[in-house]
């Protein structure tokens, strides 16, 4: 029988393996680690856009009978939707929330509420308005603008053109101005 004996050879072998297995197991902890890290990134950021898609406002302007009632309520909520008024066209600015910004055109008014804007809501009533114009950008990606000439100033409306809404809130606001004048 032969007493075992270290090999200095062996041992260095086994040691130069333990530290190799060593840093690819350190490798795959951090390959690991990282790839946890990115799908919690990633799926939070899909949960966000999920969640601004459903409660955010459109991209485009809401035609008569259209605009969320959640919308409505932060209207009256402001001032802006009183008891009875019907809300023909409703577009917001807002990404995330439409307390960003919003314009309305009603059965009685027209209203913009800019909460940076001073002040913050302003409502006029079509017998007010002097003149009126369309700057139209057919560009899904800037708003066309609605000028409204008041007494001493003028009222500038930003208003997406998807769907050529802005042409339809624009004559929606003529038709009420003609008659009311």
């Amino acid at each position: 029988m032969q007493a075992d004996t270290l090999d200095p050879d062996r041992v260095k072998e086994c040691a130069a393996g333990s530290v190799r297995h060593g840093i690819t197991s350190c490798w795959v902890k951090a390959l690991l680690l990282f790839s946890i890290v990115l799908v919690l990134a990633g799926g939070s950021v899909v949960l966000f856009l999920m969640y601004v898609g459903v409660m955010g406002p459109a991209t485009y302007v809401y035609s008569p009978g259209q605009t969320p009632r959640r919308f409505l309520a932060v209207a009256e909520e402001v001032g802006g939707l009183q008891p009875g008024e019907k809300v023909e066209f409703f577009y917001s600015e807002g990404f995330i929330d439409v307390r960003e910004g919003f314009t309305y055109v009603s059965d009685r008014k027209v209203v913009i509420y800019d909460p940076e804007g001073e002040p913050p809501l302003v409502a006029t009533e079509y017998r007010d308005i002097q003149g009126l114009e369309l700057d139209r950008d057919e560009s899904i990606l800037v708003d066309s603008l609605i000028t409204l000439e008041v007494e001493d100033s003028s009222i500038v409306i930003p208003v997406s053109s998807e769907k050529d809404r802005d042409i339809e809130f624009y004559e929606a606001i003529r038709s009420r101005v003609s008659v009311a004048n």
